[in-house]
């Protein structure tokens, strides 16, 4: 039943990583982080409940105060004051090729389990090594700032799925994850006020 709900889960946040792809506004992007970090939140809260695990249900608050609520609302009132960034008029890589890329990803990261992970028998890494890519990829393909930090915070969420195959990993750890993206996140705004004031409005963050 839990492997059934987190396939579910890892196609749905596999899905809105795609969809960032199509998105021409970053504050589209943003809502869609949210809506993925809801649903990481509610499924580590269900997990949490079924195993009676106090350490996950404490994981899954955590997460959708901060990712699912608090990162997406600071970016959104960040990028009203920056107007510029709000729209990327042209992507690096197109929607036709990189919808085309995204699938070639998920197929990459299936022959990657097979070849490397196989021998773990975690039949369902495959899921957020799939989500990881997707968000490399968005980081790679996108010039807007925005979109990359997004790209990098996807990068994290299937970091949380990949923890719920293996056990072993302490509660600390996986708190420390979003301490370290909350940090990420404060001084990547500040970063980019500075930027802003030394250099013109039209340009862009690269690689």
């Amino acid at each position: 039943m839990q492997h059934n709900v987190f396939i579910l889960i890892g196609f749905i946040e596999i899905a809105l990583s795609i969809f960032m792809q199509w998105q021409n506004y970053v504050s589209n992007n943003i809502k869609t982080f949210s809506i993925q970090s809801w649903i990481l939140g509610i499924f580590l809260m269900y997990f949490g409940v079924l195993n009676n695990n106090i350490s996950i249900i404490i994981l899954s608050i955590l997460t959708i105060l901060t990712r699912a609520i608090f990162i997406p609302r600071y970016l959104i009132n960040t990028i009203n004051k920056q107007i510029f960034r709000a729209r990327e008029n042209k992507h690096k890589v197109s929607v036709s090729l990189s919808i085309l890329i995204s699938v070639l990803l998920a197929i990459f990261s299936y022959i990657l389990y097979t070849v490397v992970f196989f021998e773990f028998g975690k039949s369902l890494i495959s899921i957020p090594i799939t989500l990881m890519l997707q968000g490399a990829f968005l980081i790679m393909s996108r010039s807007n700032a925005y979109a990359q930090l997004i790209g990098y915070l996807v990068m994290e969420n299937s970091m949380f799925l990949l923890s719920f195959l293996f056990n072993g990993l302490p509660f600390i750890v996986e708190a420390g994850i979003i301490l370290d993206i909350l940090g990420i996140v404060m001084i990547g705004g500040i970063l980019m006020k500075i930027r802003d004031e030394d250099i013109q409005k039209e340009e862009e963050l690269y690689g």
